[in-house]
């Protein structure tokens, strides 16, 4: 069982829609794959779909013991979701204060039996608060998806320079997987300068494979699916087709 945190410090890059979708593509070509919702505006959860009712179990109850795994678990699209609600904020108001409250999702993942899952996904808020050092300590591999911005590209520098402390203090296996471009258009200038300095900078750390800017993309994600459930010929199912095998090799290739 792999885990793969989806991180990026800067907002709006295609973090949440990329771990959807490359969740739905590798349940599809037969894995095992589970994903959280680490970040309390619930737009994974959205995303499939799911609403969590008042009184039902999620992420947060997951988080402080009060439920168990298969207690919050929703099936959608072949994979298993752990949904998130705004009550997930009520995590850094625990009575415990800061300590061990980086570790709480590791040790809640320690639980679920390492064979039920070929891949665990985690996706997190954009800036590095409790939730995203949450999956930062439970992760075995980081994505890092950014688009054509030099903005995403300052959250990628940021988040590089954490890594080495993560993996220092709280998660000595914390390693990059690699940094995916997403809404990448190679005919906008913009685009391949940020594309060029990430290739400079990170070298083979750089997905071959990239997601093109793609209406259906946006589509399906308000009507509450994937990519694929929604318009299985688009740009956008090819794409995360092609992202989701180099995904799999990457992983074999890391071990």
């Amino acid at each position: 069982m792999l885990t793969v945190g989806f991180c990026n410090l800067k907002g709006g890059v295609g973090k949440t829609t990329a771990c959807q979708n490359i969740a739905v593509a590798l349940a599809r070509a037969g894995k095992r794959v589970a994903v959280l919702d680490m970040d309390p505006q619930s737009n994974l959860s959205a995303s499939f779909g799911i609403s969590v009712a008042p009184g039902t179990p999620h992420i947060f109850d997951l988080l402080s013991r009060d439920a168990r795994w298969d207690e919050v678990v929703v099936c959608r699209e072949g994979v298993d979701v752990v949904p998130s609600t705004l009550d997930l904020v009520m995590v850094e108001l625990r009575p415990e204060g800061a300590i061990g409250q980086d570790s709480l999702l590791r040790e809640a993942l320690d639980l679920v039996a390492p064979e039920r899952y070929d891949f665990i996904l985690l996706d997190s808020p954009p800036q590095l608060g409790v939730f995203t050092r949450n999956v930062l300590t439970a992760s075995d591999r980081l994505l890092v998806p950014m688009d054509g911005g030099f903005y995403s590209l300052a959250g990628l520098r940021l988040l590089n320079e954490a890594i080495p402390l993560f993996r220092e203090r709280l998660n000595p296996r914390l390693s990059l997987l690699g940094v995916l471009m997403t809404r990448h258009n190679p005919n906008l200038f913009i685009s391949r300068e940020v594309a060029g300095e990430v290739l400079n900078f990170f070298g083979n750390l750089f997905f071959s494979s990239y997601v093109r800017q793609n209406v259906s993309l946006i589509e399906a994600s308000s009507l509450g699916m994937s990519v694929f459930a929604y318009d299985p010929a688009s740009n956008g199912a090819r794409d995360y087709e092609r992202v989701a095998t180099e995904f799999l090799e990457r992983c074999e290739h890391h071990g």
